[in-house]
């Protein structure tokens, strides 16, 4: 799996290579010493290996496709992939297999892709990258280097089945949390950061992180839930919000804002989308736990069973200066 960094070799004179080492190793280590994740591990490494060529993939349709080599049984692969659920992002059909993620991820593209203008030859970051849905939307706009940041042992297996059969040259996932961002100094001409920052102990610093990746010139999308309302506040949960025990804080879009202006960005522009639905985020059988319907209550779509307000969906792009 640690294939996935190959494509950063190029720019390796342009990246603090220590604490991101550090961190890399620090992942490994962990995976390695879960019984379950690493017997995943071997499985997803030994697959991949017998993968000799780039299979046919198709990026620009809501759900990424990628073809199945023929020696390879469907049946098979799928119990691999369903061992590596819950699946959050996608969709992915991967020959006849369709992966019906938890969050349908090509609403979320859908809005944010008017925004993001000409791509080719950019460098971007996905912080909080997940599987690598939006990386692959990114793929087929034409940039020089998508890097994606996820620590999740299961989003790091994931990309690698995937990627091991796509097998696309300007992708690379590193196996790190938003903390080591910054470990490429003014490197990204475009930073997103998207489902991330709400689960910041301090938003601030994380936004200082990328400030310090972007280059001079280049902008940052934060995306996030958000509460309803006006006014740079934000809601701090006493315990959990919509069930979460890691949703630190919950922004307003105004707040989302700030968080960017403090961090050294400017002229920041503000997108709001309304309640988050079941329609994109659901329970499915490939994510068969909690979803959306469970952590809203029942006699008040309004607020969430705790009884904070439900949340919403927000984006800000600013820019480097």
């Amino acid at each position: 799996m640690l294939h996935s960094l190959l494509p950063l070799k190029p720019y390796r004179n342009s990246i603090t290579l220590s604490p991101l080492a550090t961190e890399i190793r620090a992942a490994w280590s962990l995976m390695r010493k879960s019984p379950h994740w690493a017997a995943l591990a071997h499985e997803v490494s030994a697959v991949t290996k017998r993968i000799a060529r780039p299979c046919e993939t198709r990026l620009t349709g809501d759900t990424i496709e990628i073809e199945l080599p023929a020696a390879m049984t469907p049946r098979g692969f799928e119990t691999l992939l369903k061992n590596l659920s819950p699946w959050r992002v996608g969709p992915y059909r991967i020959g006849p297999i369709t992966i019906d993620s938890e969050w349908q991820s090509f609403q979320k593209w859908h809005r944010i892709l008017p925004l993001l203008g000409d791509t080719k030859g950019l460098r971007i970051a996905d912080v909080g990258c997940n599987s690598g849905y939006f990386m692959f939307k990114l793929a087929a706009l034409s940039p020089e280097l998508v890097v994606g940041f996820d620590p999740v042992e299961r989003c790091w297996l994931q990309y690698s089945v995937l990627q091991g059969l796509a097998r696309i040259p300007n992708l690379a996932f590193i196996p790190a949390g938003i903390s080591t961002v910054d470990s490429f100094s003014e490197f990204f001409d475009l930073t997103l950061c998207m489902g991330v920052i709400y689960h910041q102990r301090d938003p601030f610093t994380a936004c200082k992180k990328l400030f310090a990746a972007t280059r001079p010139g280049g902008r940052i999308f934060l995306e996030s839930l958000v509460i309803p309302g006006t006014g740079s506040v934000m809601l701090v949960p006493t315990e959990r919000y919509a069930k979460m025990r890691n949703a630190w804080i919950v922004p307003t879009a105004e707040t989302l804002a700030t968080f960017l202006t403090r961090a050294g960005f400017t002229d920041p522009e503000i997108h709001t989308f309304g309640p988050i639905t079941t329609t994109e985020q659901r329970r499915t059988e490939w994510a068969p736990y909690e979803s959306l319907a469970d952590f809203l209550d029942p006699t008040d779509q309004t607020k969430t069973v705790e009884g904070y307000p439900a949340p919403h969906s927000a984006l800000v792009v600013a820019r480097k200066s």
